[in-house]
């Protein structure tokens, strides 16, 4: 892909689509046009080029995409300025002039200049030979400047193509002759990359460096850590790592140390599992499953290392002290809802066992006795989850063992419920407020004691409402848990709704909302010019505002009702229109139509129109001052006498001779019989026109007349 000429090149949008995806290493997103033939394909190509710049947090100023299609060139290198900008320039954390500037200063200081712009301070070749030693001091040192400006900049630019690859973006010509500020900029700040790429590459080598460093470990230096050397749990894996490290201190990146660790616990010796990572570290772990005091050592070469050897205490549950909790075994709980539980494992000191693997068994027994299926899980951090169905109300029996010993309170009898009217609750418009003629609604939300949304549905929620009228509310059983209510009223004023379960209120009933009238479409209007015929222009965008009433002819207050605008015509079907809820009863509309011709407005309020709707108005030309062209030039010639005074004779002739080459323009001259004659040039194209002007066949005193256009 290459681009030719900026001014068209970038009018399809596919190499500017392209271009970004370069430099931002991003997908552009959205589909677009391949082979763009048509103008609104080329404009939906640059829109959306244009809307992913603005999604980088760059601003654009007075660009839009039909200035791409139609090659406005200043736009365009504006446009690509900030690209450069954005994407080169303020790279590395850098935000722009200001810093980039900086930069320059501290680089080129040790060679006793200061720059303070990117123009007149580079002419002289001093800056850029400084700026290109600055990176590799000696490949352009400064006792080799020459002074001569041409031949500095010359040798600058050479070597910092061939030393840094840095693009030859500038003449030396143009440097010196004092450069643009901003292809300085861009020129400089391959500078600046080249450096933060180079401080990069040192640090890697000396990263490199570091890890090529091989020595031999010393067991007085290396050492162990982790959880296994202090202490450990029955039946759960107890890790620690052995760091291999040198004479010197430093951890060694790489393996084949044969470490040897030893294991001795209550009732004998147990194994270790020792892991090679081949970086210098070791991976070990055991399992104890006796309760006491080990012995662990570890030795390299038969030396012991580092603080070996160590004494970790392994410690397990008691049965006594661990404990169950939870709704399935402290209760409520709900019918045909999962009822969860939580064993506690505890030692025999009352600290909680950090981890899992320990034999406790779990049965549950229904009001009846008949068992229940269990689900219960080792999560590995010292908590069993367990969980199982209730198939009806009652007190249940759930026994936790451990060992076969019964852990603490065991067994548990939780008692099993559905819904709970107090933790229930409802939310919706229909409780707080509303319009008449409207449906009103809210909904139930069923949930259990412990505050849990029950998600099946049966609960017999009631619901009556007292008010200006009477009420017949229709209660839907969602079967989710969920109860849609929905009502409807005629009168306005605030009603009561009471919504009870098994006799007993929800939580915050009851609850009463305030309705009032509902707004009417046939008596909301609208006025302004956006309305009106002959006021609305094509060049300019229009407005009118709706008037929400309500059914008594009282302008509504408030905003929230959902008019809706559809503006169109034979010359534009689909006009945009920006409807603005003001909040007190008024809607701003606003439309900016393309073209003139007729046009029909409708404005509806829930499918019905509001008055005088829909309305008919004519779209006129608008002004435009960049089209207007200068038609006459209309010129006064005054006769005068020797003496210079005007004459008041009109028996003069006056006579315009074209003498500037080319077509000449039609001029007539009107004696006006006051010693004055007018003439009217009629200008067609633009250019100069020169003019002899004879008076009685002399030339006047100020002849030739020049007229530019």
């Amino acid at each position: 892909m290459h681009i030719d000429n900026l001014t068209t090149d970038l009018a399809t949008g596919i190499l500017l689509i392209n271009l970004l995806e370069i430099i931002s290493a991003k997908e552009i997103g959205g589909r677009y046009n391949k082979n763009p033939k048509l103008p609104p394909q080329k404009l939906e190509n640059v829109s959306l080029a244009l809307n992913f710049i603005k999604h980088q947090d760059i601003k654009l100023v007075a660009i839009g995409p039909e200035d791409v299609v139609d090659g406005k060139e200043k736009l365009i290198l504006g446009l690509i300025w900030t690209l450069i900008l954005r994407f080169q320039i303020q790279r590395g954390g850098f935000e722009g002039k200001a810093e980039l500037l900086e930069w320059v200063r501290k680089q080129v200081a040790p060679y006793g200049l200061r720059p303070n712009n990117f123009t007149v301070d580079w002419t002289d070749g001093n800056v850029l030979s400084a700026l290109t030693d600055s990176l590799k001091p000696g490949v352009f040192p400064q006792n080799e400047w020459s002074g001569d400006a041409l031949k500095d900049l010359n040798r600058s630019i050479d070597t910092s193509h061939t030393e840094y690859d840095i693009p030859k973006l500038m003449d030396a010509e143009d440097i010196h002759e004092c450069p643009d500020e901003l292809a300085m900029m861009t020129y400089i700040s391959y500078f600046r990359d080249w450096a933060l790429d180079d401080a990069k590459r040192r640090a890697a080598e000396i990263e490199a460096e570091r890890l090529r460093k091989m020595r031999t470990a010393d067991p007085s230096q290396c050492y162990a850590h982790g959880p296994g050397l202090q202490g450990a749990t029955t039946n759960n894996d107890a890790p620690f790592t052995i760091q291999a490290v040198n004479y010197f201190g430093d951890p060694l990146p790489t393996g084949g140390d044969e470490f040897v660790v030893s294991l001795a616990g209550p009732n004998g010796d147990l194994a270790v599992k020792v892991v090679d990572n081949n970086n210098g570290t070791h991976s070990c772990s055991y399992r104890p499953k006796d309760i006491g005091q080990y012995n662990l050592g570890i030795t390299l070469r038969g030396d012991k290392i580092k603080e070996s050897p160590w004494k970790p205490v392994v410690v397990g549950p008691d049965a006594g002290h661990s404990f169950a909790h939870g709704p399935g075994v402290d209760g409520p709980a709900r019918v045909r809802q999962a009822a969860p539980f939580t064993v506690q494992s505890v030692d025999k000191n009352g600290k909680n066992v950090p981890t899992g693997g320990d034999n406790f068994q779990v049965t549950v027994k229904d009001a009846q006795g008949n068992p229940l299926l269990v689900q219960f899980n080792d999560t590995k951090d010292g908590t069993y989850q367990g969980t199982y169905t209730p198939t009806g109300p009652g007190r249940y029996t759930v026994d936790v063992a451990l060992d076969g010993q019964p852990i603490k309170n065991s067994p548990y009898h939780p008692l099993i419920e559905n819904a709970n009217a107090g933790k229930s609750w409802a939310d919706g418009d229909g409780l707080t407020h509303g319009q008449t003629k409207h449906p009103l609604t809210f909904t139930i939300h069923s949930v259990d004691a412990d505050g849990h949304p029950v998600k099946e549905g049966g609960d017999p929620f009631e619901v009556k409402i007292s008010g200006p009228q009477e009420v017949h509310p229709k209660v839907t059983d969602n079967g989710d848990g969920t109860y849609s209510v929905e009502y409807q009223v005629e009168k306005p004023g605030e009603y009561t709704v009471n919504v009870d379960l098994h006799g007993e209120p929800i939580k915050d009933a009851p609850f009463h909302p305030k309705i009032k009238w509902s707004c009417d479409a046939g008596r909301s209007y609208a006025t302004g010019e956006g309305v009106e015929d002959g006021k609305v222009k094509d060049n300019k965008p229009s407005q009118f505002v709706i008037h929400a009433v309500d059914h008594e002819g009282n302008p509504r207050c408030d905003g929230g009702d959902p008019f809706e605008v559809k503006i169109g015509g034979p010359q534009e079907s689909n006009i945009p229109a920006e409807v603005v809820d003001n909040g007190d009863g008024t809607y701003t509309v606003t439309y900016a139509p393309e073209k003139t011709g007729p046009i029909k407005i409708e404005v509806n309020l829930e499918g019905q129109p509001i008055k005088d709707a829909p309305f008919s108005i004519g779209v006129l030309p608008g002004c435009d001052a960049s089209k207007s062209t200068i038609k006459n030039v209309t010129v006064t010639v005054q006769s005068r006498d020797k003496h210079g005074n005007p004459t008041g004779l009109g028996n003069d002739t006056l006579r315009f001779e074209h003498s500037s080459g080319g077509q000449a323009p039609h001029v007539s001259v009107q004696n006006n019989g006051d010693g004055t004659h007018t003439a009217t040039i009629e200008l067609s194209a633009r250019g100069n026109y020169e003019f002899k002007v004879y008076l009685n066949d002399q030339p006047i005193g100020n002849s030739p007349l020049t007229v530019s256009y």
